[in-house]
């Protein structure tokens, strides 16, 4: 993880793309049960399992974004103009 504990745009990807192929297991698996409580149980898992991974994941993306966007406010460089005034020349 780079520095600050946020996870790198790899790993968030990773984990959206297994979520959605969860979810894709379970639609295949409701589609195939035939009847079976088992894999009726299993698709419900997968699909649980993979909403869940996507919507903790996109959190994640959200929060990070707007606690980006506060420190840049915060931590933004002077304006040119007024890195003009303060160099002293005229």
């Amino acid at each position: 993880m780079p520095k600050g504990g946020q996870p790198s745009q790899v790993t968030l990807l990773l984990r959206l793309l297994c979520g959605g192929y969860l979810i894709y297991l379970a639609y295949s698996l409701f589609t195939e049960a035939a009847g079976s409580v088992v894999f009726y149980i299993a698709a419900a898992v997968f699909a649980l399992v993979g909403a869940a991974l996507i919507a903790y994941t996109l959190r994640g993306v959200l929060r990070s974004r707007s606690q980006g966007t506060e420190e840049l406010e915060e931590e933004a460089p002077p304006l040119l103009e007024d890195a003009d005034e303060t160099d002293g020349k005229e």
